[in-house]
């Protein structure tokens, strides 16, 4: 595979997982002893590192995404911007504003990093069931479930970490089909903005 082809894998597979993940199911996690400031390190504007992360395609032929999607990946620039937004009340977790970009579709999803199931759709209009969570030991974890086109079951789990120089984001992702693994990637974002 050139390299053309490459990034343009890449860059489908990074609109995939968008529309798949929303790319909001930013995890991490850190040593320092705050928890409010380790969700602080996921505040910024963040763009695919193409060189260092691994193909998507996997994922995505998993995913039954049609061909035509999964190579367009590689000519579209992504990146994501997320903000942290404070608890709404004492006993309220916290929440991910992310905002998505890329010349061809913008999108915006608040997320509540509490643990509980809620109906949502992706992108690509598929209805899912999403599920986030975050603590300072484990980052920040998506658990998400939909049924495919082909009436197949598809689990997802996403787990992002910040690392300690808080420039480079790292995330892995695993997709089951009816309970069979099928697929591992991993994926690293480098931070543009503060």
């Amino acid at each position: 595979m050139d390299e053309l082809e490459r990034r343009r894998t890449h860059a489908f597979s990074v609109i995939a997982m968008l529309a798949l993940c929303l790319c909001g199911s930013a995890a991490f996690s850190s040593n320092t002893s705050d928890p409010a400031l380790d969700l602080e390190r996921l505040e910024g504007t963040w763009k695919l590192d193409w060189d260092e992360s691994d193909p998507f395609e996997p994922v995505m032929k998993a995913l039954e995404v049609p061909w035509f999607l999964r190579k367009l990946v590689g000519v579209i620039p992504v990146q994501i911007n997320i903000e942290v937004r404070p608890p709404s009340c004492d006993a309220c977790s916290p929440q991910l504003h992310v905002e998505q970009r890329n010349p061809v579709r913008q999108s915006e999803r608040t997320i509540e990093l509490d643990g509980v199931a809620r109906p949502a759709v992706d992108p690509l209009g598929n209805e899912t069931v999403d599920k986030f969570t975050w603590s300072p030991e484990s980052g920040m974890e998506m658990f998400r479930e939909r049924t495919l086109g082909s009436g197949k079951s598809a689990r997802i789990h996403e787990r992002r970490k910040v690392e300690d120089d808080l420039r480079t984001m790292v995330s892995t992702m695993t997709v089951w089909i009816d309970d069979v693994e099928h697929a591992t990637v991993r994926r690293v974002m480098r931070k543009v903005e503060p």
